[in-house]
């Protein structure tokens, strides 16, 4: 069923690699990293160091960046290398200023940009348990949607290009305060010296429940944080993006202000590659002043 190009085979590009071959689809995809190429090529995909021609042999294009700067480099090299008409699918959180600036490099060069953030962890994205919030033409999320149910559970047509990542930034404003949530509870617990297995048993099947808290406390728990879900690194970008957007919008948001106190300090005092439920050692940090 088709060939989809995938650029950027990280944490989540990787799990879109593996749910794409798994249904059947021919996937070839690109990341500087030997290790990332392996791991395509074990899935049995076929592996590049770069974007280039030969993805101009894809029926779709998905993009899986790690920064900014990289997704407008990427955008330029693809604005050469498509066919008009190709669509691409680019499925990162960032500013939606440069999310239209790639849009409009690659509208430029006639190809069909979609705005496709998705709602999950790296292990959710493993078990193709994502959302998709899909914008952009609505003949060109068609034509990617036969390929995104390989890898999402839900597909949610936003509207007009941007308005998937303005959904982004809402499900990654609620995951920042339910990690954090589930960190406070997991310290207040240990305060009271409850078995931690016990206090998650009871949250995960009673009124205090949420996605967040059943996938990141028992990491908490356990203190293992390698390898992530979503890295702090990744997590620090998506705080940012989250924390300008509600500056430019003069909005007061206390409990979101109170858990980025939070992450600040995970960021400050935990490796970047451990996973975002390390912001449970922000607690730790307090206990030691």
């Amino acid at each position: 069923m088709g060939r989809v190009g995938i650029v950027g085979l990280g944490i989540m590009g990787s799990a879109y690699a593996k749910n794409l071959i798994e249904g059947g689809v021919a996937v070839d995809g690109a990341d500087p990293l030997p290790q990332a190429r392996d791991r395509l090529t074990e899935m049995g995909g076929v592996a590049h160091e770069a974007a280039g021609d030969w993805l101009a042999e894809c029926d779709l294009v998905i993009t899986a960046l790690i920064s900014p700067a990289v997704l407008l480099e990427v955008a330029g090299v693809l604005a050469k290398v498509l066919s008009p008409g190709q669509v691409v699918m680019e499925t990162g959180t960032f500013a939606l200023d440069d999310k239209m600036a790639a849009h409009d490099t690659l509208a430029g060069a006639g190809l069909r940009p979609l705005d496709c953030p998705v709602s999950g962890t790296g292990a959710q994205a493993w078990v193709a348990d994502l959302v998709i919030m899909a914008s952009g033409e609505p003949d060109a999320i068609a034509h990617a949607r036969p390929y995104m149910e390989h890898f999402t559970k839900k597909v949610i047509e936003a509207g007009p290009y941007g308005m998937g990542s303005r959904l982004k930034y809402i499900a990654n404003h609620a995951v920042v305060l339910h990690n954090t949530a589930a960190a406070e509870t997991l310290a207040y617990s240990d305060a009271l010296g409850m078995d931690r297995q016990m206090v998650y048993d009871m949250l995960s099947s009673g009124a205090g429940q949420s996605k967040m808290s059943d996938l990141r406390m028992p990491l908490m728990i356990k203190g293992q944080y390698e390898p992530p879900t979503a890295s702090l690194k990744m997590f620090r970008k998506d705080v940012s993006v989250i924390g300008d957007d509600i500056h430019r919008l003069g909005l007061n948001l206390p409990l979101f202000e109170a858990a980025t106190e939070r992450y600040e300090t995970a960021f400050a005092t935990q490796p970047e590659t451990y996973d975002a439920a390390a912001v449970f050692e922000a607690y730790q940090v307090d206990k030691c002043r």
